[in-house]
């Protein structure tokens, strides 16, 4: 039974990404995939943390579309999200799911009692909170009035510009983390008699501030910039009117992202397995 409720999920999960331009073909199958491996979980906090992270990056992406279009070169309506894109940002978490049910699945009254189990979920946590918070960041930041400020050298950049930042997107970062914070609460609540609750949501929403954080540092140094001042949009393409405005070819978008999410999901489990 859970694993038949597990394929309709996942299988609703990529019909409606599909439909909605979520995902692009690549993206839903990836998606499916994750779906599988995620809410295969007999704890049910590892999915909801899931889906929310889906569906509220899938809305924001959708806010204020006709603006992002005009700042951003590589716009597609509703994301579209590619499979590459999926896996950076899932797949560290797909795998910390199905490693915990191997060894933790169906065991005791909470998922926080035992050390293992605990240190896995929390870096599940902190992976998650740091893309939630990435994504709120990237897709609000970009509607900020000012221009931000590109985290190393605090010089004003174009917004886009991959280590830019900005209060708006700073604040939507903690939020982000906030959000993934209060569904694993909620979850843990309903179906796990775990005495730790609060803090859960304080650790998600400092991860996802600081996963931002990262992330924006990466996106700085690793991650190039160049600036197109005909089109007057950070652009991917070298031709006659670009010019770079900071950080070296290393790593693209994506990569980015699956660095940041993994750096953080393992500061959060380390600093969580010292103080508890």
């Amino acid at each position: 039974m859970n694993l038949l409720f597990t394929f309709i999920i996942s299988l609703l999960l990529i019909l409606h990404g599909y439909h909605k331009k979520s995902l692009s073909a690549s993206g839903a199958l990836a998606a499916f995939s994750v779906g599988m491996g995620t809410l295969q979980n007999d704890w049910s906090v590892f999915g909801v943390v899931l889906l929310v992270f889906y569906f509220t990056g899938s809305r924001l992406t959708k806010y204020k579309a006709g603006k992002k279009k005009q700042l951003e070169e590589d716009y597609h309506e509703g994301g579209q999200r590619t499979g590459s894109q999926v896996y950076c940002n899932a797949l560290v978490g797909t795998i910390l799911s199905i490693i915990h049910q191997y060894y933790y699945g169906n065991e005791g009254s909470c998922l926080l009692n035992d050390r293992g189990s605990r240190f896995i979920f929390y870096m599940y946590l902190g992976v998650y909170a740091t893309c939630n918070g990435d994504t709120w960041a990237s897709e609000l930041g970009i509607l900020n009035k000012g221009w931000p400020i590109l985290i190393t050298t605090f010089n004003k950049v174009p917004p886009g510009t991959n280590g830019g930042v900005t209060p708006l997107g700073l604040l939507a970062s903690i939020l982000g983390g906030l959000i993934i914070g209060i569904s694993a609460f909620i979850s843990l609540e309903l179906t796990n008699s775990c005495k730790r609750y609060l803090e859960i949501i304080l650790i998600a929403s400092i991860s996802g501030f600081i996963g931002s954080l990262i992330d924006s540092f990466l996106g700085a140094t690793v991650q190039i910039s160049k600036y197109d001042k005909k089109s007057n949009k950070i652009t991917y393409q070298q031709n006659k009117n670009s010019i770079t405005i900071s950080g070296y070819d290393l790593l693209n978008n994506n990569q980015v992202n699956f660095v940041s999410s993994l750096i953080t999901g393992i500061l959060t489990a380390c600093i969580c397995d010292l103080i508890y």
